[in-house]
C-alpha cells in the first residue's frame, strides 16, 4: 500500500466503495430465494387448512355445495367481497384488484365490462363502457334518445341516464312516472374511450338476481339515433353470486394470497383476495415492475382452464411454483375437493413474496441513494477540499516565485501560516523559515561586502600610496618588478572592491527603483551615437522596425544594462565588423540584440555567462563576471528574458532580451 500513489490509492478505495451496491445486492437476492421457499411452504400449508375448512362446508352448508353443482343452468354473476366499502367517484382506481371478476361483452366492435363488489352494507357496480360519441340526455321529462344504462335488481329496475358528467341520479319509473332513488349513490364520469358508472346500492334493495343494459345512442344528422342496446346477461336475469349468502365465506379473510374454488367444469363459484397488496402505487416499486400479468392472470378469468387443474380435478394435487428467481414469482397450489369421496371442484390458491421482496429492494435502494448521498457529499468535500488546497499551493508556488529571484536572491520574506493547521501550511511555515534564514544570508553578505570596502579600502590606499612613493631609481631590476606586482596587486585588489560596491549599489537600485513608461526606440537611438563617440576605435550599427515600442520599469536603469552589453560587445570584438544594435517585433515578442563579431563562447558555457563572477577570459586582469550578472538583473527587472547565442556561422555572439506582449505597448 506504501508504494501505491496517491492517485491509485484514491482508486482503489472507489472500487471497494464501488463493491459494496453489489454485495448488498447479492445478499439481497440470496434474501428473496429465501422469502420464495418460505412462501412456497407457507402456501402449501394455507391450501391444506382451507381445504379441510371447504370439505366441511360442503357438508354442511346446502347454499355452497349448489353452487359448486355443474347440473345448475342458470346463468350466474360472480360477485367480488370486499372488507371495507369504495370511494364512489367514477374512477377505476380502487377496482384494479377486482377486474378479474369483471363480465365482458361487445357491440360492434365496441366493448363493454362490468364489475361487482360487495361490502356487509352495499353492493358496488362499474360500467366501463366503450362509446366513440357521448349523447347526454336534455329533456327532464325523460324523453328522446340517450345514452344510458338500466339495471334491474329482483323486480326493482333502474336506469341511469345523465343530463353531463358527474353525480347522476338513479330513477325507478312508478306509475306516475320517474322516481329518484335518493338511497342509491351514483357517478358517472367521461374516460378517453367512452365512459365509466360506478354506483352504490345499499344492501336492503339487492335481491338474488340481476340484469343490466348498455342503450348506445350515437348523433346522426339532426337526431339522435340507437345504435345498439346489449346485456351483460344476455336480457334475463342472472343470480347474483354473493359469498355473502354464505356466511362462513364472508368471515374469511385472505391476507397477501388469493383463493379461488372451481366446479368440475373450471367455473369460478368463489374467489377473494390478492397474492399481493397495492404495489404499484409507490413510484419506487414500478422501477422493478413493468407488468404483473403473470401474476394476475389467474385472477382475471371466470373460467379456468389448465393442464394443471385437469389433473387436480382428477384427484391429484398440484404444487407449483412459477418464475423462481424472479421478482414476479409465485407459488400455485391446487387441492381437490372432495365430498363423500367424490371430486366435487379445486382450491387454488395462490401467493407471492412479492410485498417482502419489494421491501427488501426498497431498503436496499435506500441504502443505495444514502451511500450515494455519501458519496456525493464525500465527492464535494474532496472537490473543495482539492480546490482549496490547489488554491493555497499554487498561491504558495507564486509568493516563493516572487519572493526568490532568478540569481536565488530573496526579496521579502514568507508570512507564517496562521489560519491553517494541516500539512501545506506546515509547508508554508517551513518555507518562511527557509526564506527567512536566507533573507538573513543574504542582508549578512550585502552587510560583509559593504564592511570589507569599508575596512580594505583605506589599508590599500595606504599600500598603494605607500608603494608609490618607493622610488624605483635606486631598486635592483628585480626589485623594480617585484614593486611593480606589488602595485598591480594592490590596484586589481581596488578595482575588486569598487565593483563589488558598484554590484551591490546596483541591486539596492533594483529594489528602490520607480517604474514608469520610456520609449525603447528612443533610448537606444541615442545611446548608439553616444557609444559610436566613446569607442572612435569600434564602429556601431543600429537597426529598428518597432519605433514606438515602450516598456514599463526604469530608463536608467535599463541604460546601465544596454552599457554593460556594449562593454562586453566591445571587449570581444575583433573590428572585422560592426557592432550591432537591433530592435524588433518577432512573433510576438519584443527583441533587443547586441551582436559583436569574436571570440564565441563555449557551448556549456552560453547558460552561465550570466551568473555572478562568471568570465570568459583567458586574462580575467580586472574583471569580475559582473557586467552579464548585473545585465540579467537588469533585464528581469523589466520583465525580459536574456540569453546569448554564437552565430551560426561561428564567427561571433549575440545577446538577445526578449518581452513577451503583455510587458510592452504601443505609444
Amino acid at each position: 500500500m506504501k508504494s501505491l500513489s496517491l492517485k491509485w490509492r484514491i482508486m482503489l478505495i472507489s472500487c471497494v466503495f464501488l463493491l459494496i451496491p453489489l454485495a448488498s445486492w447479492l445478499i439481497d437476492r440470496k434474501f428473496e430465494s429465501d422469502l420464495e421457499r418460505d412462501n412456497f411452504q407457507q402456501a402449501v400449508q394455507q391450501a391444506n387448512n382451507l381445504r379441510s375448512f371447504f370439505e366441511q362446508l360442503i357438508q354442511h352448508d346446502n347454499n355452497f355445495r349448489n353452487k359448486l353443482s355443474t347440473d345448475n343452468s342458470k346463468l350466474s354473476l360472480h360477485v367480488a367481497l370486499r372488507e371495507t366499502g369504495i370511494l364512489v367517484d367514477g374512477f377505476y382506481d380502487e377496482w384494479y384488484p377486482y377486474h378479474g371478476f369483471g363480465n365482458r361483452i361487445e357491440n360492434f366492435g365496441q366493448t363493454a365490462e362490468l364489475n361487482l363488489v360487495e361490502d356487509q352494507q352495499h353492493f358496488f357496480l362499474l360500467f366501463r363502457v366503450e362509446d366513440d360519441e357521448l349523447v347526454y340526455r336534455k329533456n327532464l321529462d325523460m324523453s328522446g334518445l340517450y345514452d344510458k344504462v338500466e339495471i334491474q335488481l329482483d323486480s326493482y329496475r333502474l336506469q341511469f341516464a345523465p343530463i353531463a358528467p358527474g353525480r347522476v341520479a338513479a330513477l325507478r319509473q312508478t306509475s306516475s312516472g320517474y322516481r329518484d332513488v335518493t338511497s342509491i349513490y351514483a357517478v358517472w364520469q367521461e374516460s378517453s374511450a367512452g365512459y365509466q358508472l360506478e354506483v352504490r346500492v345499499p344492501r336492503d334493495l339487492v335481491g338474488s338476481t340481476f340484469s343490466a343494459e348498455v342503450h348506445d345512442v350515437d348523433q346522426r344528422a339532426n337526431s339522435p339515433e340507437l345504435q345498439g342496446l346489449y346485456s351483460f346477461t344476455n336480457f334475463e336475469q342472472a343470480v347474483l353470486n354473493s359469498m355473502l349468502s354464505v356466511g362462513a365465506l364472508s368471515r374469511l379473510k385472505a391476507d397477501d394470497y388469493r383463493v379461488m374454488v372451481t366446479n368440475l367444469q373450471g367455473d369460478i363459484v368463489y374467489g377473494y383476495g390478492q397474492p399481493h397488496q397495492n404495489i404499484k402505487g409507490h413510484w419506487r416499486n414500478r422501477l422493478w415492475l413493468s407488468d404483473l400479468s403473470p401474476i394476475e392472470t389467474r385472477g382475471t378469468k371466470v373460467s379456468l382452464s389448465s393442464e394443471e387443474l385437469d389433473k387436480t380435478l382428477m384427484g391429484k394435487a398440484q404444487e407449483q411454483l412459477i418464475n423462481p428467481g424472479n421478482l414476479t414469482a409465485y407459488s400455485r397450489i391446487l387441492e381437490p375437493l372432495y365430498d363423500e369421496g367424490n371430486v366435487v371442484g379445486a382450491l387454488i390458491v395462490e401467493s407471492s413474496a412479492i410485498n417482502e421482496k419489494l421491501y427488501l429492494r426498497d431498503f436496499w435502494l435506500r441504502m443505495l441513494l444514502l451511500m450515494l448521498l455519501f458519496w456525493v457529499l464525500m465527492v464535494w468535500w474532496l472537490y473543495r477540499s482539492s480546490k482549496d488546497y490547489s488554491r493555497r499551493i499554487v498561491e504558495l508556488r507564486d509568493i516563493t516565485e516572487e519572493a526568490v529571484s532568478e540569481q536565488g536572491q530573496i526579496r521579502h520574506v514568507i508570512e507564517r501560516e496562521e489560519y491553517y493547521d494541516d500539512e501545506v501550511a506546515d509547508l508554508t511555515n517551513t518555507f518562511s523559515q527557509l526564506t527567512t534564514r536566507l533573507k538573513q544570508h543574504h542582508d549578512y553578505q550585502e552587510k560583509l561586502v559593504a564592511r570589507l570596502n569599508h575596512e580594505l579600502r583605506t589599508p590599500i590606499a595606504i599600500i598603494r600610496s605607500s608603494l608609490d612613493n618607493l622610488s624605483t631609481d635606486n631598486l635592483s631590476e628585480l626589485d623594480a618588478q617585484m614593486l611593480h606586482s606589488a602595485q598591480s596587486g594592490a590596484s586589481r585588489m581596488s578595482q575588486t572592491l569598487s565593483r563589488l560596491s558598484e554590484a551591490t549599489r546596483l541591486e539596492q537600485a533594483i529594489k528602490s527603483a520607480e517604474k514608469y513608461t520610456f520609449n525603447v526606440n528612443d533610448v537606444l537611438k541615442g545611446l548608439s551615437q553616444a557609444y559610436a563617440t566613446n569607442w572612435p576605435d569600434h564602429r556601431f550599427e543600429y537597426q529598428s522596425s518597432a519605433s514606438d515600442v515602450a516598456l514599463k520599469g526604469s530608463k536608467d536603469l535599463f541604460v546601465q544594462m544596454v552599457d554593460k552589453l556594449i562593454t562586453n560587445a566591445v571587449d570581444f570584438d575583433d573590428l572585422s565588423s560592426p557592432i550591432r544594435l537591433s530592435l524588433r517585433e518577432e512573433d510576438s515578442q519584443l527583441i533587443f540584440e547586441v551582436s559583436n563579431r569574436g571570440a564565441l563562447i563555449e557551448r556549456k558555457a552560453l547558460k552561465s555567462v550570466f551568473s555572478l563572477m562568471h568570465s570568459s577570459r583567458k586574462n580575467s586582469d580586472g574583471h569580475l563576471g559582473l557586467g552579464l550578472y548585473l545585465a540579467k538583473l537588469i533585464a528581469n527587472f523589466h520583465n525580459g528574458h536574456i540569453v546569448a547565442k554564437n552565430h551560426p556561422d561561428n564567427g561571433g555572439v549575440s545577446i538577445i532580451v526578449s518581452w513577451k506582449n503583455k510587458y510592452f505597448t504601443h505609444q
